[in-house]
């Protein structure tokens, strides 16, 4: 039979039964199973692979980040934010995040600019301050009138000699108290019936108003003495005694009640921190300075009311049976 025009011979195979035969394995020549063809990928079928996403840097994230923690935080900011644009620009392709690192490296620049500036307006104003309250404080101290006993009127000792005529080292009838700006000054009367009673009694009355006692041995005839008492109105001298209260005795009148309570009066002006039992604990005297003049006793005073003179000329010996020792 003749296939008409246009069809294919009845004995020609289809093209999926080709397809099928093309794509079906050889038998192999021994007779035995045939082997598997390799897959052979099409890439216009296989989607592509996607590529890797680079990871924000964590210094460019802290750089912004850093920025509120105050003045501190400010100049980590810039660290981080120099460091982070350090580690994007050597490594572009693991790292993002450059543009942010900028910003918190610009941000630590301003904001370490504005604490500096800040702190520095700040330290000036309080210096301003303190030095105004000051000057006040001396002018009230200079226009207050003769300071009023504060001590319970008492017989005074039979013994004892009349006070001194000239002003300053002179030894009070009766004991004194008066402020000078922020120093509190006691002299200690001579109709005191021991010197360790009415110590006691300073040191209470401190203790109320917050302030710490300090014990100054002089006499009448002591030069350096009246150094210190004239520079105890100077600015210098006002800061290192803030709230101390001096307490000023004289060797001559008290010789006795000092040996009893172990204080040295050899050496004079001598200045001393009470132990409980009012015996001085520490001591130094004016051989700790070179003039008496308030730039040399200021830093030696204040140091050593707060317990940080270390460093000294002289080093402290209690007498002997003295209480406490350091």
């Amino acid at each position: 039979m003749q296939p008409h025009e246009g069809e294919p011979p009845v004995s020609a195979p289809s093209c999926e039964q080709g397809a099928r035969v093309a794509c079906a394995p050889a038998p192999s020549p021994s007779g035995d199973a045939p082997s598997p063809l390799p897959v052979i990928p099409d890439p216009y079928l296989t989607p592509p692979l996607r590529p890797e996403r680079r990871q924000l840097s964590t210094l460019a994230v802290s750089s912004v980040v850093a920025t509120l923690f105050g003045p501190l935080g400010a100049v980590a900011a810039v660290v981080f934010g120099w460091a982070a644009r350090r580690e994007i620009e050597q490594a572009p392709e693991r790292r993002r995040g450059h543009a942010l690192a900028s910003v918190g490296l610009s941000l630590g620049v301003l904001l370490t600019l504005g604490w500096c500036a800040a702190i520095g307006f700040g330290a000036w104003m309080w210096r301003v301050h303190s030095g105004a309250e000051v000057a006040s404080a001396l002018e009230e101290a200079e226009a207050l009138p003769e300071p009023v006993s504060t001590a319970s009127p008492a017989a005074p000792l039979p013994d004892a000699p009349p006070p001194a005529a000239q002003p300053g080292g002179s030894v009070p009838l009766r004991t004194t108290h008066r402020r000078l700006g922020a120093l509190s000054i006691v002299d200690i009367g001579v109709d005191v019936s021991t010197l360790s009673e009415e110590l006691a009694k300073q040191r209470a009355e401190a203790y109320a108003q917050g302030e710490k006692v300090l014990v100054m041995t002089t006499s009448d005839a002591c030069e350096p003495c009246r150094g210190v008492d004239r520079s105890l109105s100077d600015p210098l001298m006002q800061t290192a005694l803030r709230s101390v209260r001096l307490v000023r005795v004289d060797i001559d009148v008290f010789k006795e009640d000092l040996d009893q309570i172990k204080m040295p009066r050899r050496l004079y002006p001598g200045f001393f921190l009470l132990s409980p039992d009012l015996t001085p604990r520490d001591g130094i005297n004016g051989g700790e300075w070179d003039d008496d003049i308030a730039r040399n006793i200021a830093p030696v005073l204040g140091a050593f009311v707060r317990g940080q003179y270390t460093t000294r000329r002289q080093p402290w010996h209690p007498l002997p049976g003295s209480g406490v020792r350091l």
